[in-house]
């Protein structure tokens, strides 16, 4: 699909991880409806004060609202229901104020509203409606489907975690811009990713990379709750830098803790993010169980240590190498024992 975008409001800060989401929920749905490659969609940003006055040409509508959809097939007419023709889609128009003051009310963040909202439009232009009971669940389902390409579908969010309706709509707030949701809530099963992600995108910022330029956050939770940040820091020696993961590991370890429920490390990359060798290393050396790699569009990938790191160097090759050392240290001393003796019975 080809994406035509726009920002033409000041009102609201709109980040490039911002436009990257609803850029990536498009073409995810571009994808499940199967549209030409060549489709094209505008995409335009706008304050409350624009979409107002186009609310007020086109619907007889005197008030803002979050999202327009104009349909090519009714010309500049905004669409409830719409349908493509080969190539020319139509029109998205979001009102960037709406989307954050509904992400707030929501208690999730403006990245999530937005790529909502163009899902949300997208599906009008292809013809659904939700003005009915029975037309609002079937189009619920489509705009499910869409966030199931970008692992942000209701399921993705719950799966087994047994999380609350009001936990599961957040939860995107929470991988793209730090959660805003009570402690008890993302303390719930699952609720903990969200914490460290945005803990580890905050540490991320005090990255010290004059030489890389290539910034990582990490966050790792122990037993008891605690969560503890770390990002990477270079040095001029190169062999001296120290990785996030490292960071946040020893800080813990610092402060007492040894055994831990989860890391979660996170960077500017288009696939999530994976440990190196030695942060592989080190993390297995405290067998933390839940390993979840990252990036900034809200990509997730999960693994164990095990799987980081099948053939890791552990305590027990450690246990088993001294032993046989024990044992080899110990024939020499023996065998010259026997001989002294046998040398005095002569």
């Amino acid at each position: 699909m080809i994406i035509n975008y726009r920002n033409d409001q000041d009102k609201v800060a709109v980040t490039k991880e911002t436009e990257s989401l609803l850029r990536k929920a498009l073409q995810a749905g571009a994808r499940v409806h199967r549209l030409p490659k060549e489709t094209e969609v505008s995409v335009t940003l706008v304050d409350n004060a624009e979409i107002h006055q186009l609310n007020r040409d086109y619907r007889n509508v005197d008030r803002p609202t979050d999202v327009l959809s104009f349909a090519l097939d009714e010309a500049d007419e905004p669409a409830e229901v719409g349908g493509p023709e080969e190539h020319l889609l139509g029109d998205i128009v979001i009102s960037a104020e709406m989307a954050q003051k509904q992400a707030e009310e929501f208690g999730h963040s403006l990245n999530r509203e937005v790529a909502y909202l163009a899902i949300h439009s997208l599906l009008h232009l292809l013809g659904y409606d939700h003005k009915k009971a029975a037309d609002k669940k079937v189009m619920r389902a489509e705009e499910e489907k869409i966030l199931e390409k970008i692992h942000l579908s209701q399921a993705d969010l719950g799966g087994d975690m047994h999380m609350s309706d009001d936990v599961k709509d957040g939860f995107l707030d929470a991988l793209l811009a730090g959660t805003k949701a009570a402690k008890s809530d993302v303390e719930e099963a699952g609720g903990d990713v969200a914490l460290l992600f945005g803990k580890a995108r905050k540490a991320m910022e005090n990255a010290y990379i004059p030489y890389s330029h290539f910034p990582v956050g990490a966050a790792v939770l122990t037993d008891d709750g605690t969560v503890y940040t770390g990002c990477n820091v270079e040095n001029a020696s190169y062999g001296l830098s120290l990785c996030a993961e490292r960071n946040a590991i020893f800080k813990a370890v610092t402060e007492g803790h040894r055994t831990f429920r989860m890391l979660l490390v996170t960077g500017n990359t288009t696939a999530p993010i994976a440990p190196c060798g030695a942060c592989c290393q080190v993390i297995a050396e405290f067998k933390i169980p839940r390993i979840v790699m990252t990036n900034a569009a809200g990509d997730i990938q999960e693994a164990t240590y095990a799987d980081l790191l099948p053939f890791g160097f552990s305590e027990e090759e450690l246990a088993e190498g001294q032993q046989e050392s024990g044992k080899k240290a110990e024939k020499p001393a023996a065998a010259k024992k026997s001989a002294g003796k046998k040398k005095k019975k002569a």
